[in-house]
């Protein structure tokens, strides 16, 4: 198949990284895979490092008719659109052109019902959702529309046992939303019982942020316990270094990288119940989870998994499997192929 991907951030975005992994995957398996967007963002540089054909779109609705040639002389058989705007310009450069539409959704924001989102939803062939949340308020805005759930996979990492010491790691950008306050308030509580314990973060963010988090440690007189280390070079090697996983996230996560980065590793996830966590985690079998902003609840169940070392390692090992299973990067190229297969095959003659 010859797809092109629509996707118009400039920043490296969980939505970005959901279309540059399934655009990769794509080409690995002998598709011919396109990729539009803005000029000079990370998607296109990221997108060009992967071997794609790039294209970059300035100006859009002026040149939408050098757009739609494009289309037509390169024979695209299936565009799929990954925000708002691209799936309007997705829908524009396909207009009779015989070329179904596909919108990715994975904005934890609900889509919009007013009539111009409706009569795009229309002209969409199919809409795929990032987790079930979204696929619950897709269907309420657009009743009738095809609407299927497609995780985020991913590469698979080498397993590496748990490591013997209590060490509790948390991955994600430095931002509010992600609930770093909640992970120093519940490394208090767990303290009390494990006082060994070492919670390390690794992420980046404005130095403003990083500032205040850095305060809000020392103030809780956790320095040298709880470690906040900025960017590092290697995901797979902090991750490896952590006995348990945290994702603590307050809202958003309408996919959720770290958390299948963290099951793919086999190690147990303590997160919260928000966005697609709870399709990820298998509560109380591949991890536990607990209420956003429950600084009690998180402590709570790291520390049990403290006091129950072999349930632990269990939990790790289901999550491998899990992750395996559902949230492998075979498994998130083939249910994307299968709806596009399916729009070729319901194309009128």
């Amino acid at each position: 198949m010859r797809i092109l991907h629509i996707e118009d951030e400039v920043w490296d975005s969980g939505i970005a990284h959901y279309a540059l992994t399934l655009a990769g995957a794509l080409k690995s398996r002998g598709h011919e895979v396109l990729f539009w967007g803005r000029p000079g963002s990370v998607p296109c540089r990221k997108a060009r490092e992967l071997g794609l054909e790039v294209f970059e779109v300035s100006k859009p609705w002026l040149s939408l008719p050098r757009l739609r040639a494009a289309v037509r002389e390169l024979g695209v058989e299936v565009i799929n659109s990954h925000t708002g705007s691209a799936h309007s310009l997705a829908a524009a450069a396909a207009a009779g052109l015989k070329v179904p539409v596909v919108r990715t959704r994975g904005d934890a924001r609900p889509p919009s019902g007013n009539a111009l989102a409706r009569a795009l939803a229309k002209r969409t062939a199919a809409f795929i959702a990032a987790n079930s949340v979204i696929k619950a308020q897709l269907e309420q805005a657009y009743p009738g529309s095809r609407v299927e759930v497609v995780f985020q996979g991913l590469a698979s990492s080498e397993l590496s046992p748990l490591p013997e010491d209590r060490s509790v790691g948390m991955v994600g950008r430095l931002d509010p939303v992600k609930g770093h306050e909640t992970l120093i308030n519940a490394a208090l509580r767990v303290l009390a019982e494990f006082p060994a314990t070492r919670f390390r973060a690794a992420g980046a963010g404005t130095a403003e942020r990083d500032v205040l988090l850095r305060e809000t440690v020392k103030k809780a007189g956790l320095e040298g316990t709880v470690e906040f280390l900025g960017f590092v070079p290697s995901v797979d090697g902090f991750i490896k270094g952590c006995r348990i996983g945290v994702v603590a996230s307050l809202g958003s996560e309408a996919v959720s990288r770290a958390a299948l980065e963290w099951m793919s590793h086999g190690r147990p996830l303590v997160a919260t119940r928000v966005g697609c966590l709870p399709d990820l985690v298998e509560d109380g079998v591949t991890g536990i989870l607990v209420p956003p902003g429950d600084s009690g609840a998180l402590a709570d169940a790291v520390t049990l998994l403290f006091r129950e070392p072999g349930r632990a390692a269990a939990m790790g090992a289901k999550a491998r499997v899990r992750f395996e299973s559902r949230f492998c990067l075979d498994r998130f190229a083939d249910d994307t192929e299968r709806i596009y297969r399916d729009l070729l095959h319901r194309l009128p003659s």
